[in-house]
């Protein structure tokens, strides 16, 4: 478990750091994100739901329905915002226990998994988490 876990805390520090790269790198923003400088008030609006409806989830420990909002929030729009709630999500979840993740039916795979998929959507590779 040491080795497995240690594994997802260095994806989760290298998408981090990915991000951060995206933050001070404004054409890798228009790359990796594919959106637009800055936000309509609409799209701010649905971010700050997103987020409140998920860190309740969360809380709740509902992860898959947590995660569930994330993912269908990243697939009708890519924002830099909800890409760093799903961080915050999968960082927060991986604090967790296997014991507490299995009773509440997720897991550190998931949270893998999870990760992967994120990558995925926001074209993150090896060569830009080296940078």
């Amino acid at each position: 478990m040491g080795i497995k876990k240690d594994w997802m805390e260095r994806q989760i520090e290298a998408i981090a750091n990915t991000f951060a790269a995206i933050l001070f790198g404004k054409d890798k923003v228009k790359t990796i994100l594919d959106v637009d400088e800055g936000e309509d008030s609409a799209t701010e609006l649905e971010d700050d739901i997103l987020e409140r409806m998920a860190k309740k989830l969360i809380a709740d420990k509902n992860f898959n329905k947590a995660e569930r909002l994330i993912f269908d929030g990243l697939d009708k729009q890519k924002t830099a915002r909800r890409f760093e709630l799903a961080l915050n999500f999968f960082n927060e979840a991986h604090e967790f226990s296997d014991e507490t993740l299995a009773k509440y039916d997720y897991s550190h795979d998931k949270i893998e998994k999870g990760i992967e998929r994120l990558k995925v959507l926001y074209n993150v590779d090896e060569a830009d988490e080296d940078e």
